[in-house]
Protein backbone atom coordinates (compact mmCIF):
# COMPACT_ATOMS: atom_id res chain seq x y z
CA UNK A 1 0.00 0.00 0.00
CA UNK A 2 1.18 3.54 -0.36
CA UNK A 3 0.52 4.48 2.82
CA UNK A 4 -1.93 3.26 5.84
CA UNK A 5 -4.48 5.07 4.27
CA UNK A 6 -5.26 4.79 1.17
CA UNK A 7 -4.82 1.58 -0.73
CA UNK A 8 -3.10 1.67 -4.43
CA UNK A 9 -4.00 -0.21 -7.55
CA UNK A 10 -2.37 -2.95 -7.09
CA UNK A 11 -4.62 -3.75 -3.60
CA UNK A 12 -7.65 -2.75 -5.49
CA UNK A 13 -6.79 -5.53 -8.08
CA UNK A 14 -5.35 -7.84 -5.14
CA UNK A 15 -8.94 -7.11 -3.46
CA UNK A 16 -10.88 -7.75 -6.96
CA UNK A 17 -8.58 -11.33 -7.20
CA UNK A 18 -9.83 -12.47 -4.11
CA UNK A 19 -13.39 -11.63 -4.62
CA UNK A 20 -13.19 -13.83 -7.35
CA UNK A 21 -10.76 -16.64 -5.78
CA UNK A 22 -11.33 -15.94 -2.12
CA UNK A 23 -8.84 -19.02 -1.03
CA UNK A 24 -6.72 -18.63 -4.50
CA UNK A 25 -3.18 -19.35 -3.20
CA UNK A 26 -0.14 -16.55 -3.05
CA UNK A 27 1.48 -18.11 -6.12
CA UNK A 28 -1.83 -18.27 -8.30
CA UNK A 29 -2.78 -14.70 -7.37
CA UNK A 30 0.68 -13.61 -7.72
CA UNK A 31 0.54 -14.93 -10.99
CA UNK A 32 -2.61 -12.96 -11.93
CA UNK A 33 -0.92 -9.70 -11.10
CA UNK A 34 2.48 -10.04 -12.52
CA UNK A 35 4.08 -9.86 -8.60
CA UNK A 36 5.68 -11.90 -6.30
CA UNK A 37 3.76 -14.45 -4.01
CA UNK A 38 5.44 -12.92 -0.98
CA UNK A 39 4.44 -9.24 -2.04
CA UNK A 40 1.00 -10.27 -2.67
CA UNK A 41 0.76 -12.09 1.29
CA UNK A 42 2.29 -8.97 2.20
CA UNK A 43 -0.32 -6.57 0.68
CA UNK A 44 -3.11 -8.94 1.92
CA UNK A 45 -2.01 -8.62 5.31
CA UNK A 46 -1.19 -4.95 5.43
CA UNK A 47 -5.24 -4.67 3.90
CA UNK A 48 -6.96 -6.54 6.69
CA UNK A 49 -4.57 -5.24 9.11
CA UNK A 50 -5.76 -1.88 7.89
CA UNK A 51 -9.73 -3.26 8.28
CA UNK A 52 -9.80 -2.18 4.57
CA UNK A 53 -10.83 -5.80 3.52
CA UNK A 54 -11.61 -9.42 4.77
CA UNK A 55 -12.32 -13.51 3.29
CA UNK A 56 -15.56 -14.17 5.45
CA UNK A 57 -17.47 -17.49 5.54
CA UNK A 58 -21.01 -18.12 5.59
CA UNK A 59 -23.72 -20.44 4.16
CA UNK A 60 -24.69 -19.72 0.78
CA UNK A 61 -27.78 -17.92 1.21
CA UNK A 62 -29.31 -18.66 -2.19
CA UNK A 63 -29.64 -22.71 -0.81
CA UNK A 64 -30.05 -21.48 2.66
CA UNK A 65 -33.51 -20.01 1.68
CA UNK A 66 -34.84 -23.15 -0.29
CA UNK A 67 -33.95 -25.08 2.81
CA UNK A 68 -34.06 -22.72 5.94
CA UNK A 69 -34.88 -19.66 7.16
CA UNK A 70 -33.39 -16.17 6.01
CA UNK A 71 -35.34 -12.88 6.92
CA UNK A 72 -34.93 -9.34 7.60
CA UNK A 73 -36.24 -7.66 10.40
CA UNK A 74 -37.15 -3.68 10.65
CA UNK A 75 -36.23 -2.61 14.32
CA UNK A 76 -37.60 0.53 15.84
CA UNK A 77 -35.97 1.86 19.01
CA UNK A 78 -35.80 4.56 21.28
CA UNK A 79 -32.88 6.69 20.63
CA UNK A 80 -31.21 6.37 23.81
CA UNK A 81 -31.44 2.28 23.13
CA UNK A 82 -29.75 2.32 20.21
CA UNK A 83 -25.96 2.20 20.99
CA UNK A 84 -26.87 -0.74 23.50
CA UNK A 85 -28.78 -2.30 21.08
CA UNK A 86 -26.42 -2.39 18.64
CA UNK A 87 -23.64 -3.56 20.92
CA UNK A 88 -25.22 -6.52 21.77
CA UNK A 89 -27.08 -7.42 18.60
CA UNK A 90 -23.42 -7.06 16.73
CA UNK A 91 -22.14 -10.38 18.53
CA UNK A 92 -25.23 -12.67 17.66
CA UNK A 93 -23.50 -15.34 15.51
CA UNK A 94 -27.29 -15.81 13.69
CA UNK A 95 -27.26 -11.82 12.79
CA UNK A 96 -25.66 -11.67 9.52
CA UNK A 97 -25.33 -8.06 9.06
CA UNK A 98 -26.59 -4.81 10.78
CA UNK A 99 -27.49 -1.33 9.28
CA UNK A 100 -28.82 2.17 11.27
CA UNK A 101 -31.13 3.72 8.45
CA UNK A 102 -33.34 5.93 7.50
CA UNK A 103 -36.96 6.17 6.17
CA UNK A 104 -38.66 5.81 9.35
CA UNK A 105 -36.75 2.84 10.39
CA UNK A 106 -34.18 2.28 13.03
CA UNK A 107 -31.94 -0.94 12.34
CA UNK A 108 -32.36 -3.13 9.31
CA UNK A 109 -30.59 -6.81 9.82
CA UNK A 110 -30.42 -9.81 7.92
CA UNK A 111 -30.54 -13.11 9.79
CA UNK A 112 -30.09 -16.85 9.70
CA UNK A 113 -31.51 -19.47 10.91
CA UNK A 114 -32.00 -23.31 10.89
CA UNK A 115 -35.86 -22.95 10.51
CA UNK A 116 -39.18 -20.71 11.65
CA UNK A 117 -39.09 -21.54 15.13
CA UNK A 118 -35.88 -20.50 15.84
CA UNK A 119 -36.08 -17.43 13.94
CA UNK A 120 -39.27 -17.12 16.24
CA UNK A 121 -37.40 -17.20 19.70
CA UNK A 122 -34.59 -15.23 18.42
CA UNK A 123 -37.16 -12.27 17.57
CA UNK A 124 -39.19 -12.65 20.43
CA UNK A 125 -36.68 -13.74 23.13
CA UNK A 126 -33.90 -11.98 22.29
CA UNK A 127 -34.92 -8.99 20.23
CA UNK A 128 -38.24 -7.73 21.69
CA UNK A 129 -36.32 -7.80 25.04
CA UNK A 130 -33.98 -5.87 24.66
CA UNK A 131 -34.72 -2.43 26.40
CA UNK A 132 -35.97 0.43 24.31
CA UNK A 133 -37.38 -1.42 21.24
CA UNK A 134 -40.58 -0.70 20.16
CA UNK A 135 -41.74 -2.43 17.16
CA UNK A 136 -40.05 -5.44 14.89
CA UNK A 137 -41.19 -6.25 11.73
CA UNK A 138 -39.65 -9.40 10.48
CA UNK A 139 -39.67 -10.34 6.58
CA UNK A 140 -38.82 -14.14 5.35
CA UNK A 141 -37.14 -14.63 2.44
CA UNK A 142 -38.67 -17.22 -0.06
CA UNK A 143 -35.90 -16.63 -2.61
CA UNK A 144 -32.59 -14.89 -2.96
CA UNK A 145 -31.76 -14.23 -6.49
CA UNK A 146 -28.48 -12.14 -6.01
CA UNK A 147 -26.43 -11.57 -3.08
CA UNK A 148 -22.83 -9.51 -2.61
CA UNK A 149 -20.28 -12.21 -3.11
CA UNK A 150 -21.27 -11.83 -6.45
CA UNK A 151 -20.36 -8.40 -6.42
CA UNK A 152 -17.20 -7.32 -7.72
CA UNK A 153 -15.04 -4.06 -7.40
CA UNK A 154 -13.59 -3.75 -11.12
CA UNK A 155 -10.20 -2.83 -10.79
CA UNK A 156 -9.27 -6.21 -12.96
CA UNK A 157 -8.49 -5.84 -16.55
CA UNK A 158 -10.80 -8.24 -18.58
CA UNK A 159 -8.40 -10.14 -19.86
CA UNK A 160 -6.57 -10.89 -16.41
CA UNK A 161 -10.76 -11.20 -15.17
CA UNK A 162 -10.41 -13.97 -17.96
CA UNK A 163 -7.75 -15.86 -15.77
CA UNK A 164 -9.55 -16.68 -12.96
CA UNK A 165 -12.06 -19.46 -14.49
CA UNK A 166 -15.48 -19.96 -14.73
CA UNK A 167 -18.00 -19.31 -12.10
CA UNK A 168 -18.97 -21.59 -9.81
CA UNK A 169 -22.47 -23.64 -10.71
CA UNK A 170 -25.64 -22.24 -9.82
CA UNK A 171 -27.18 -25.49 -8.39
CA UNK A 172 -26.38 -27.22 -4.92
CA UNK A 173 -25.18 -30.88 -5.78
CA UNK A 174 -28.00 -32.33 -2.85
CA UNK A 175 -25.04 -32.26 0.46
CA UNK A 176 -26.54 -31.17 3.66
CA UNK A 177 -25.10 -29.88 6.29
CA UNK A 178 -23.78 -32.07 8.84
CA UNK A 179 -22.06 -31.47 12.22
CA UNK A 180 -19.13 -32.02 10.83
CA UNK A 181 -19.19 -29.22 8.42
CA UNK A 182 -20.67 -26.42 11.04
CA UNK A 183 -17.57 -27.24 13.12
CA UNK A 184 -15.78 -25.88 9.78
CA UNK A 185 -17.87 -22.93 9.49
CA UNK A 186 -17.60 -22.14 13.56
CA UNK A 187 -13.39 -22.12 12.08
CA UNK A 188 -13.65 -19.79 9.57
CA UNK A 189 -13.72 -17.02 11.20
CA UNK A 190 -10.95 -15.65 9.07
CA UNK A 191 -12.41 -17.52 5.36
CA UNK A 192 -8.47 -17.46 4.31
CA UNK A 193 -7.73 -19.50 7.34
CA UNK A 194 -5.29 -23.08 5.88
CA UNK A 195 -6.80 -26.56 6.92
CA UNK A 196 -4.24 -27.32 9.39
CA UNK A 197 -4.93 -24.35 11.06
CA UNK A 198 -8.83 -25.59 11.10
CA UNK A 199 -8.07 -28.96 12.04
CA UNK A 200 -6.32 -28.11 14.83
CA UNK A 201 -9.28 -26.07 16.28
CA UNK A 202 -11.75 -29.05 15.42
CA UNK A 203 -9.22 -31.71 16.40
CA UNK A 204 -9.69 -33.19 13.38
CA UNK A 205 -6.57 -34.06 10.86
CA UNK A 206 -6.01 -31.65 7.90
CA UNK A 207 -6.79 -34.10 5.14
CA UNK A 208 -10.27 -34.80 6.22
CA UNK A 209 -10.71 -30.79 6.94
CA UNK A 210 -9.40 -29.98 3.24
CA UNK A 211 -11.61 -32.86 2.02
CA UNK A 212 -14.35 -31.34 4.51
CA UNK A 213 -13.83 -27.59 2.70
CA UNK A 214 -13.22 -28.66 -0.36
CA UNK A 215 -17.12 -30.64 -0.16
CA UNK A 216 -18.62 -27.61 0.92
CA UNK A 217 -17.70 -24.87 -1.57
CA UNK A 218 -17.71 -27.18 -4.47
CA UNK A 219 -21.64 -28.40 -3.01
CA UNK A 220 -22.46 -24.65 -2.47
CA UNK A 221 -23.05 -25.11 1.06
CA UNK A 222 -20.50 -22.32 1.93
CA UNK A 223 -20.20 -19.33 0.31
CA UNK A 224 -16.76 -17.43 0.48
CA UNK A 225 -16.67 -13.46 0.34
CA UNK A 226 -13.88 -10.81 0.38
CA UNK A 227 -15.18 -8.59 1.77
CA UNK A 228 -14.27 -4.76 0.75
CA UNK A 229 -14.59 -1.20 2.88
CA UNK A 230 -17.49 0.68 1.54
CA UNK A 231 -15.53 3.80 1.38
CA UNK A 232 -12.82 2.76 -0.76
CA UNK A 233 -14.53 1.12 -3.46
CA UNK A 234 -15.90 4.18 -5.17
CA UNK A 235 -19.59 3.24 -4.39
CA UNK A 236 -19.60 4.83 -0.71
CA UNK A 237 -23.80 5.26 -1.21
CA UNK A 238 -25.69 2.07 0.60
CA UNK A 239 -29.48 2.15 0.04
CA UNK A 240 -32.21 -0.25 0.20
CA UNK A 241 -35.24 -0.25 -1.42
CA UNK A 242 -38.92 -2.33 -1.31
CA UNK A 243 -40.62 -2.74 -4.02
CA UNK A 244 -44.08 -4.98 -5.38
CA UNK A 245 -43.94 -7.52 -8.50
CA UNK A 246 -46.81 -9.00 -10.03
CA UNK A 247 -46.06 -12.92 -8.72
CA UNK A 248 -46.19 -13.95 -12.40
CA UNK A 249 -43.33 -11.09 -13.06
CA UNK A 250 -41.34 -12.21 -10.24
CA UNK A 251 -38.43 -14.30 -10.89
CA UNK A 252 -37.88 -12.31 -14.47
CA UNK A 253 -37.82 -9.32 -12.81
CA UNK A 254 -35.46 -10.02 -9.76
CA UNK A 255 -33.47 -11.33 -12.37
CA UNK A 256 -33.22 -8.49 -14.15
CA UNK A 257 -31.98 -6.58 -10.88
CA UNK A 258 -29.19 -8.68 -10.25
CA UNK A 259 -27.66 -7.97 -13.60
CA UNK A 260 -27.55 -4.10 -12.61
CA UNK A 261 -23.89 -3.18 -11.22
CA UNK A 262 -25.54 -1.40 -8.04
CA UNK A 263 -27.33 -4.27 -6.87
CA UNK A 264 -25.47 -6.10 -4.18
CA UNK A 265 -28.74 -8.51 -2.61
CA UNK A 266 -31.86 -8.53 -4.12
CA UNK A 267 -34.62 -11.38 -2.45
CA UNK A 268 -38.21 -11.97 -2.94
CA UNK A 269 -39.99 -11.97 0.62
CA UNK A 270 -43.23 -12.41 2.37
CA UNK A 271 -45.57 -9.69 2.71
CA UNK A 272 -46.95 -6.81 1.04
CA UNK A 273 -43.50 -5.44 -0.54
CA UNK A 274 -42.44 -8.86 -2.01
CA UNK A 275 -38.97 -7.71 -3.21
CA UNK A 276 -36.33 -6.20 -1.48
CA UNK A 277 -32.96 -5.26 -2.61
CA UNK A 278 -29.61 -3.52 -1.27
CA UNK A 279 -27.73 -0.99 -3.63
CA UNK A 280 -23.99 0.55 -3.33
CA UNK A 281 -24.21 4.06 -5.04
CA UNK A 282 -21.71 6.70 -5.90
CA UNK A 283 -24.04 9.51 -4.91
CA UNK A 284 -27.01 10.08 -3.40
CA UNK A 285 -28.14 11.33 -6.98
CA UNK A 286 -27.58 8.47 -8.34
CA UNK A 287 -30.81 7.12 -6.54
CA UNK A 288 -33.13 9.09 -8.89
CA UNK A 289 -31.44 8.43 -11.71
CA UNK A 290 -31.81 4.71 -11.05
CA UNK A 291 -35.37 5.02 -10.24
CA UNK A 292 -36.18 6.53 -13.75
CA UNK A 293 -33.79 3.29 -15.01
CA UNK A 294 -35.63 0.79 -13.30
CA UNK A 295 -39.32 2.25 -14.34
CA UNK A 296 -38.11 2.33 -17.94
CA UNK A 297 -36.32 -1.21 -17.97
CA UNK A 298 -38.54 -2.96 -15.48
CA UNK A 299 -42.38 -1.58 -15.87
CA UNK A 300 -44.03 -4.52 -13.96
CA UNK A 301 -41.70 -2.92 -10.75
CA UNK A 302 -43.53 -0.53 -8.01
CA UNK A 303 -40.93 0.83 -5.76
CA UNK A 304 -42.84 1.30 -2.41
CA UNK A 305 -39.73 2.66 -0.15
CA UNK A 306 -36.78 3.61 -0.41
CA UNK A 307 -33.75 4.24 3.09
CA UNK A 308 -30.37 5.31 2.87
CA UNK A 309 -27.54 3.94 5.35
CA UNK A 310 -26.26 5.65 7.76
CA UNK A 311 -23.65 3.95 9.11
CA UNK A 312 -23.61 -0.21 8.64
CA UNK A 313 -22.78 -1.86 11.72
CA UNK A 314 -21.98 -5.38 10.33
CA UNK A 315 -21.84 -6.81 7.00
CA UNK A 316 -21.75 -10.54 6.86
CA UNK A 317 -20.03 -10.60 9.80
CA UNK A 318 -17.62 -8.18 9.62
CA UNK A 319 -18.17 -5.23 12.09
CA UNK A 320 -17.27 -2.34 10.93
CA UNK A 321 -16.36 1.17 12.75
CA UNK A 322 -18.12 4.52 12.08
CA UNK A 323 -15.83 5.17 8.98
CA UNK A 324 -16.92 1.74 7.42
CA UNK A 325 -13.51 -0.23 8.23
CA UNK A 326 -13.23 -3.82 9.51
CA UNK A 327 -12.50 -3.86 12.88
CA UNK A 328 -13.71 -7.32 13.99
CA UNK A 329 -15.53 -10.84 12.62
CA UNK A 330 -18.28 -12.66 14.37
CA UNK A 331 -18.54 -16.16 12.57
CA UNK A 332 -22.15 -16.56 11.69
CA UNK A 333 -23.55 -19.10 13.42
CA UNK A 334 -27.28 -20.18 12.57
CA UNK A 335 -27.39 -22.75 15.03
CA UNK A 336 -26.38 -20.69 17.49
CA UNK A 337 -28.09 -21.24 20.94
CA UNK A 338 -31.32 -18.22 20.76
CA UNK A 339 -32.19 -18.75 24.79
Amino acid sequence: MQDSLTPDETDLRLVHALQAAPRATWHEVGRLLDIDPATAARRWQGLTEAGFARVTAYPDVRLWAKDHCNAFIELDIEPGAREHAVDVLSRLPQIASISIISSGRDLFLTLLTPDLATLSRVVLHQLQRLPGVRRTRTHTVTTVYGEGNHWRLGALEPQRRAQLGPQPPQNGSGVVWKQHHQEVLRALDDGRRPAAEIAARTGKSGSTVRRWLNEMVDSRLLSLRCEVAQPITGWPIAATFWARVPPDELDRTATALTELPEVRLCAAVTGADNLVMTLWLRSLGDIQRLEAELARRLPALTLTDRAVTLRAVKRMGCLLDETGLITDVVPIDPWASSA
